[in-house]
């Protein structure tokens, strides 16, 4: 960096004209010679700015400039390829307020009095007329019916008899129907030993398994003592017990209900335990 003071401002024109002295530089042309000298004051010249100016203040004063311009055409580029901002168009929104018509109420006027009652006229009585004379009135006539002019149609149809009439006697109510008991039912009897019934199968999955567990039945029994419908009041909690005791029942006989000594249908509830030894 060269240390030489800052010319002044005459001395930095009189540098300025001798480089752009058009006279000079015509002379160029001319000889070989006159370039020689023109190159080397030129030089000199360079020097001589470069001594005023720093090199390195230089350099950076136009690289500046050169990236101002660059940015500035970058800008102008960009400006040109971005649509023009177009204000959006107002919609106006005209709000206007109705005040709701508001009916009065009907007016109720009130009952008009009645009209006052028409004065009472008082009449004169009319003044006494003269008695008339008694009307003339006929004799009463004189009844000349005899009780012999009174003749009563004799009953023929009746039955004779020489007796006093007796009136018939009234009948007497009719008893109540009897009041019929109803005899005592006696409920249906069933299980498992009851007229020698068989214990039902133990299912060998369901030993092998170790199940166990107690199943009531309901048995429908017929008169005859017959199995008609069998159905789980209470699972044993297995399925496979429950159709075990089912399929048993089906097979067992039963004691019939009875009412009195007349065997009837009814129902037979019993309990059948699987149980291993």
């Amino acid at each position: 960096m060269s240390t030489t003071a800052l010319k002044t401002p005459v001395q930095h024109a009189t540098i300025w004209d001798s480089l752009s002295d058009k006279s000079k530089a015509r002379r160029l042309v001319a000889t070989s010679e006159d370039f020689d000298k023109l190159s080397e004051r030129v030089v000199n010249q360079w020097n001589r700015v470069d001594q005023i100016i720093p090199r390195n203040k230089l350099l950076a004063l136009i690289a500046v400039v050169v990236v101002a311009h660059i940015i500035g055409l970058a800008g102008f580029i960009n400006a040109l390829h971005q649509p023009s901002i177009v204000k959006p168009k107002k919609n106006e929104v005209i709000v206007e307020f109705i005040k709701p018509e508001v009916i009065p109420p009907p007016v109720i006027e009130p009952p008009k009095p009645p009209p006052p009652p028409p004065p009472k006229v008082q009449r004169a009585d009319p003044p006494p007329q003269a008695a008339k004379p008694a009307a003339l009135r006929t004799a009463p006539a004189t009844q000349t019916i005899t009780a012999n002019d009174i003749v009563v149609q004799e009953n023929t149809t009746a039955a004779k008899t020489s007796g006093p009439v007796v009136a018939e006697p009234t009948p007497e109510p009719a008893p109540p129907p009897p009041v019929i008991k109803e005899e005592p039912l006696v409920e249906a009897k069933g299980g498992v030993g009851h007229l020698n019934n068989p214990s039902p199968e133990y299912p060998d999955f369901a030993a092998d398994q170790g199940l166990e567990g107690t199943v009531v039945l309901r048995v429908k029994v017929l008169p005859n003592g017959k199995p008609g419908e069998v159905k789980v009041k209470k699972s044993s909690g297995h399925g496979i017990l429950d159709d075990a005791a089912v399929a048993a029942a089906k097979r067992w006989a039963f004691t019939p209900a009875k009412r009195g000594n007349t065997p009837v249908e009814g129902w037979a509830i019993f309990p059948v335990e699987f149980k291993l030894q």
